[in-house]
């Protein structure tokens, strides 16, 4: 069915306050994208405390109160217009903006959809000045007020001059809730500054000013919760241009959503599909399926090397070497959640955490100490475990063992006793029961020594990759110009992961050998996956993954069985062998493998000194 031709109209210039209007559709979507606008306003003047009050969800009214630098009277009624701004003056500002608001429309927007008020006053001035608007484009004359240095903007009634938009907006509630992530993310942001905020007159949050580390720490325990706290590492990585700071949570503290995932760029919140893709592959092969990591990472780099000016709303962002920042982000977040518990406190880029809450099912790394000789010892790769039924447990049909026969340290001497101290008993063929200082440790066997033979057969493969199999019958694909194009770019990479590829004609590709593991795989569908992963994030780590599925499978079937009877010192063995090994507090497929009580709270199980 054709479109009614519209009548002809002569072409004219948009009224301001239509133009403003228009212009508020893209910054100003619901209450929390005027908080947003006017918090880092607030930010960017070098305010260190900040009041947001809010009523009804923000749509009756929003006010931001700061302490910054303030704005003189003569230049009130210009902050107010179309595209005047302090940040930026030319090109190479725009080029390498270090501010977080510079668009210079954000006053003028939210002004024309609400009645607008600011207030503002320089630490130098008698008093403060105060402009008011109705959203019809126009304004008062600065008047003067008292007020105390800083800027008050109060927005009411918000989108009350433009019905259509207002009816999108959804219950109190859920605005406020938007509005509430907001400023949890300042506050993350910027531990410098001291925030509050209020909804209908009642305090919500409210953080101070955190300088040092346990400042710091109390800030994200009250933002992010004392269990990510207890559960994540501190991580500080610097490259030559590029620096990444923050939390990561272990593996075994994960999320069913991806809720609990900050990352901030020179100080601004992102929703960049590169950076969370590098997370989420940097805690690939280690969390639970389905499950999501849980981290506030902030990264650092030139400001002339990322574009913030991509989209209105400022969350996304284009970075100039968008590989080399994915491989930055990646390795690093990898090299630390996956590092042997045995390492955690002494590697430099990394604090081990304190204690962990065993009703998450979680293990606390220790740092590193010499053990005893004849307790570190290794599990040969592909020769498994030699299973023994103890003598003891021959001799005692109960399943007991008496003290006397055990052959593990007494901790009561003064023998340093490793992370996952050492073995007392198995329990049904599945458990192993291990005495450290802290209390009883309990692991799952089969699973610790899943990961275990995983991880060696995963570094045998990293050193043999390059052995091919030829195929006995080339396979050809068909592929677009653009994905031939990618492969010409990248034949190294391909080769060092053993493959042997031909060119047949302008858009066809042969297969002639392909990594041995992969041999029975589809090739076909295998090679054009990784070539449309790397159109859209110029890299593919899909091979890894595959080969990796394989390996999983095969340590799973090359590991000790649940229900075999272990000898004391096979026992000693696996545990010392998990405590040097990547990644082992998890099972291949994310489950936990051991987990702590401590004496605390194994004395509260029977109800000790209460």
């Amino acid at each position: 069915m054709s479109q009614p031709l519209l009548p002809f109209r002569a072409i004219k210039q948009l009224p301001d306050a239509l133009a403003n209007q228009i212009a508020a559709g893209e910054v100003v979507e619901r209450p929390v994208s005027v908080v947003k606008e006017l918090l880092e306003n607030a930010l960017d003047s070098g305010a260190t405390e900040i009041i947001i009050a809010v009523e009804e969800g923000g749509e009756k009214s929003i006010q931001v109160t700061d302490n910054g630098q303030g704005i003189v009277k003569d230049q009130l009624p210009l902050a107010v217009s179309r595209h005047a701004t302090s940040k930026i003056e030319n090109y190479e500002d725009l080029a390498a903006v270090a501010s977080l608001g510079f668009r210079g429309e954000a006053l003028a927007s939210i002004s024309s959809v609400s009645r607008f008020e600011i207030v503002s006053r320089q630490a130098d001035s008698d008093c403060a000045w105060r402009i008011k608007a109705d959203g019809g484009g126009l304004w008062s004359e600065p008047e003067p007020i008292a007020a105390k240095s800083g800027t008050r903007v109060l927005v009411q009634d918000l989108f009350y001059n433009t019905p259509a938009r207002k009816k999108f907006l959804r219950s109190a509630r859920t605005e406020f809730t938007h509005i509430d992530e907001l400023v949890k993310r300042a506050m993350l942001s910027r531990m410098d500054v001291g925030i509050k905020l209020l909804h209908n007159h009642k305090l919500v949050r409210q953080v101070d000013q955190a300088s040092s580390r346990s400042e710091q720490l109390k800030r994200l325990t009250r933002l992010m919760g004392e269990s990510f706290v207890e559960q994540s590492l501190h991580i500080e990585f610097q490259s030559t241009n590029i620096r990444l700071e923050g939390w990561v949570g272990l593996p075994t503290f994960n999320r069913a959503q991806n809720d609990m995932q900050y990352i901030f760029v020179n100080g601004r919140i992102v929703r960049d599909r590169l950076l969370f893709h590098a997370l989420k592959q940097a805690y690939a092969d280690v969390l639970y399926h389905g499950r999501h990591p849980a981290y506030v990472l902030f990264l650092t780099l030139p400001f002339d090397q990322v574009d913030v000016n991509v989209h209105p709303s400022k969350y996304e962002v284009r970075f100039a070497e968008s590989r080399g920042v994915y491989d930055f982000i990646r390795r690093s977040v990898r090299d630390v959640v996956r590092q042997p518990m045995i390492h955690a406190e002494s590697t430099p880029s990394a604090q081990a955490p304190q204690p962990m809450d065993t009703t998450n099912y979680l293990s606390n790394p220790i740092k590193d100490s010499k053990y005893p000789t004849g307790y570190v010892h290794s599990l040969q790769f592909q020769q498994p475990i030699q299973l023994e039924t103890p003598k003891a447990m021959e001799s005692d049909p109960t399943g007991y063992i008496s003290e006397q026969t055990l052959t593990s340290k007494n901790l009561a001497s003064n023998t340093e006793v490793p992370p996952l101290g050492f073995a007392k008993m198995q329990l049904h063929g599945i458990y192993i029961l291990a005495e450290n200082q802290q209390g009883l440790i309990l692991v799952d066997m089969h699973a610790a020594h899943e990961r275990i033979v995983y991880e060696r057969m995963k570094l045998q493969w990293q050193t043999q990759r390059l052995i091919s199999q030829p195929l006995l019958v080339p396979i050809s694909i068909t592929l677009d110009l653009t994905a031939i194009k990618i492969w010409e770019d990248n034949q190294t990479w391909w080769s060092t992961l053993g493959f042997e590829l031909e060119a047949l004609g302008p858009q066809q590709l042969r297969v002639n050998a392909v990594p041995s593991l992969l041999a029975k795989a589809d090739i076909a569908q295998l090679v054009q996956d990784v070539l449309s992963d790397w159109m859209h994030t110029e890299q593919s780590e899909r091979i890894e993954q595959r080969i990796n599925q394989l390996l999983s499978t095969m340590a799973c079937h090359g590991s000790v069985r649940a229900h075999r009877q272990l000898t004391l010192n096979e026992m000693n063995a696996l545990l010392r062998d998990m405590e040097q090994t990547p990644s082992s507090s998890q099972c291949n497929h994310g489950r936990p493998t051991w987990i702590q009580l401590s004496m605390k709270q194994l004395d509260s199980l029977f109800m000790r000194g209460q």
